[in-house]
């Protein structure tokens, strides 16, 4: 009889053992998935601050990139701006010298006007001078046609007068002596 209660304890003990079994096998298995849950869990969290993490790197690029846009922008203003005051200033420098040119230009005409108003009364007093020279040229040749004239005709009264005859010329002579 007592055997028989052994036995049946045995049984039930056995039993007990395997439905503990069984139940820590739940347990693992329910374990098991939890712990599988939660990697899944934590991978998800951490994929979600990579990429978190993307799009923040993504956004410092875009913001280096407007940075560097608005540099590059801010350069080729300045750059702009230095090339058009340097049009300017050479626009202006053009200008002063174009002004000082008609300034030039304006005094050297007034110049010439001035030069050319004493020019003129120098062109008439030469051409007075000319005028005179030439006046006096023609009396001059004037006073010599004259004396040639007169000499002319002084020759031929002297040729017009008989020559002395060489007796009364001796004569003369001889009588001066």
């Amino acid at each position: 009889h007592r055997d028989k209660k052994r036995d049946k304890e045995k049984v039930k003990e056995k039993e007990k053992a395997k439905e503990k079994e069984r139940d820590q096998d739940k347990e693992k298995g329910r374990n098991w998935d939890r712990d599988k849950e939660k990697e899944r869990e934590r991978d998800k969290e951490r994929n979600r601050d990579k990429d978190k993490e993307k799009d923040q790197e993504k956004e410092r690029h875009k913001d280096r990139e407007r940075v560097r846009d608005k540099d590059r922008d801010r350069d080729r203003d300045k750059e702009k701006n230095k090339k058009e005051k340097e049009k300017e200033k050479d626009r202006e420098e053009v200008d002063q010298k174009k002004e000082k040119d008609d300034v030039m230009k304006e005094g050297e005409k007034d110049r010439e006007k001035i030069k050319d108003k004493e020019g003129d009364k120098d062109r008439r007093e030469k051409e007075k001078d000319k005028e005179k020279e030439k006046d006096e040229k023609k009396e001059k040749k004037e006073r010599e046609r004259e004396k040639e004239r007169d000499d002319k005709k002084k020759k031929e009264k002297r040729s017009r007068t008989p020559p002395r005859s060489y007796s009364s010329s001796r004569r003369s002579r001889s009588s001066s002596r």
